[in-house]
């Protein structure tokens, strides 16, 4: 056997880095257009003179187009390489962002919406099959990483964008959102294609963690309450909690920043002990406690507000990882991208779907309290599906 060089070890550690960072940023880039959006979402509604149906119908339309596109795409996309897919994932992101930083009316923020949810729609199926085709050790972290991208991104533009904003205006916060749509597009090129995983591969040697219908229902309704919860906090903090854009903006921030490390720690505890029987129900009831919490501010003072953005983090931003995770396990490679696609369809419908409902409800003049009644019921929901996913598998799986 060859002597390991320096060269050789340097090379590898280089790999290394362009595998992580590429799964993050393709993760990362698809949604960052809708989350500067709303993190600047004061001012964009101000600019153009949006209702808060419009508003909602941003992040609607964004999501309608993700689930479409994973819906028709996902399986076509898998006669390509998985690099190349997401290369065009990153282009297509930095178009959305792009057509956000020269908007000067509604329909040009709806096509940003539009391009911008196509681009999403197959970074989980691309940086899936990248994933599968590691050793099965591996897989559970750097699930929890790439999943957590998006966690990066909506942290980043919670901080960044607002800032970005005040000082120069909302359209240069889309600006500096190219950047990390050119850094997806390099370091995707950088990652070393992997050859399919030998008989550990995914789902090949385990037992069905949990069935990809029940998972992808499931999905739907965290997704619902979740992006509800994601697109309008930011706007009920400043105008029902009365906090300046910039301080709004951080709750986004908060829940970013909870929810990437509670992605990334759920992520590799599933794939370590496998799904838990009440793991479904679990995070349903801690992301409705979230929301809760964030409605007695109202009542209580602003500054529970920050409780509830990190319990909520914490619970409704795991889920996804969680899910994922079961999926990778329990789904054959060769049908890896076509159930991820089923998957994400059910995603992107309830993230669709939870803004737009969202945004109806205060349109028609019913307040904050009424409106948050959407994704308590829909994390009702989801905690039900939870229970019955808990009655009729209460043996751990590991």
């Amino acid at each position: 056997m060859p002597a390991t060089t320096h060269d050789d070890v340097a090379t590898e550690r280089r790999g290394e880095v362009a595998l992580w960072a590429g799964l993050a940023l393709c993760m990362a880039v698809g949604p960052l257009m809708l989350y500067t959006l709303t993190a600047v979402s004061p001012l964009i509604i101000e600019d153009l003179g949006l209702s808060p149906a419009q508003y909602g119908a941003i992040a609607a339309i964004t999501f309608i187009s993700a689930a479409l596109g994973a819906l028709l795409l996902a399986a076509p996309s898998s006669r390509y390489g998985a690099r190349a897919v997401m290369v065009a994932v990153s282009i297509g992101a930095g178009a959305g962002l792009a057509l956000l930083a020269v908007a000067d009316s509604y329909p040009v923020i709806l096509a940003a919406a539009l391009v911008s949810g196509l681009a999403q729609a197959l970074s989980n199926p691309a940086t899936n099959r990248i994933v599968a085709g590691l050793p099965a050790d591996r897989r559970g972290a750097l699930i929890g990483w790439k999943q957590s991208g998006v966690q990066m991104a909506q942290l980043a533009a919670g901080l960044a964008a607002p800032a970005i904003a005040l000082l120069v205006g909302w359209r240069w916060a889309a600006v500096a959102g190219l950047l990390v749509a050119v850094a997806g597009v390099v370091s995707a090129l950088r990652i070393r294609p992997h050859a399919p995983a030998p008989a550990d591969g995914a789902g090949s040697a385990e037992r069905p963690q949990a069935s990809v219908s029940t998972l992808t229902a499931y999905t739907f309704f965290m997704g619902f309450g979740l992006q509800a919860t994601n697109a309008y906090l930011p706007l009920f903090a400043h105008r029902r909690l009365a906090f300046d854009i910039g301080t709004a903006g951080l709750t986004a921030a908060v829940v970013g920043c909870v929810g990437l490390a509670s992605r990334i720690w759920w992520a590799r505890t599933s794939d370590r002990v496998g799904l838990r029987s009440t793991t479904l129900l679990t995070l349903a009831a801690g992301s409705a406690l979230g929301v809760v919490l964030c409605v007695l501010a109202m009542w209580l003072g602003g500054w529970l507000v920050w409780l509830g953005a990190g319990v909520f983090g914490a619970a409704a931003l795991a889920s996804n990882a969680v899910t994922m995770v079961a999926l990778v396990r329990s789904v054959p490679a060769a049908s890896l991208g076509s159930a991820t696609g089923l998957l994400v369809t059910g995603m992107y419908a309830g993230f669709a779907t939870g803004p737009l409902g969202f945004g109806l409800v205060l349109d028609h003049g019913a307040g904050f309290g009424i409106a948050w009644l959407l994704p308590l019921c829909a994390f009702g929901v989801a905690a039900l599906i939870g229970l019955r996913s808990a009655l009729t598998r209460p043996v751990r799986i590991s």
